[in-house]
């Protein structure tokens, strides 16, 4: 039980990287506002440069340019996480269901419901933040 509501509350995030992978979404969402408030405050890594998709993708590059390399070894691999919001937010989904799963303990006797259960819950999450992330 405590595994579906781990996957419940990981759909967050999940929800979270279709808002900020989608240009349209994002630029309706907790993201954006969030990415504006640092922008404001004068912390511009933590504003749009690292939450907007569009232009976030280049931080992993020498000035922004993948033609100069890597900003520095493995900012495109092994650290490509802590290179911007999308790769982030994807980070804490991947933990939640690896959560999910080692938590996991029938809930019925039968796997096939169990596993409806699970996309239910699924489902029901994605829908539930995904509204709830947009404004």
């Amino acid at each position: 039980m405590i595994s579906l509501l781990i996957l419940f509350f990981g759909m967050f995030w999940e929800s979270s990287m279709d808002i900020i992978g989608d240009e349209r979404n994002y630029s309706k969402s907790i993201w954006k506002s969030l990415a504006n408030y640092f922008d404001k405050k004068g912390k511009y890594s933590f504003g749009n440069q690292f939450w907007d998709n569009s232009v976030s993708w280049a931080n992993k590059w020498k000035n922004k340019d993948p033609k100069q390399g890597e900003l520095f070894i493995g900012s495109s691999t092994i650290f490509v996480t802590f290179m911007d919001g999308w790769h982030l937010v994807k980070f804490v989904w991947v933990i939640h269901i690896f959560a999910a799963i080692v938590f996991y303990s029938p809930i019925t006797d039968y796997l096939i419901i169990d596993i409806l259960l699970y996309y239910l819950i699924y489902g029901i999450g994605h829908e539930v933040f995904s509204r709830l992330i947009r404004d």
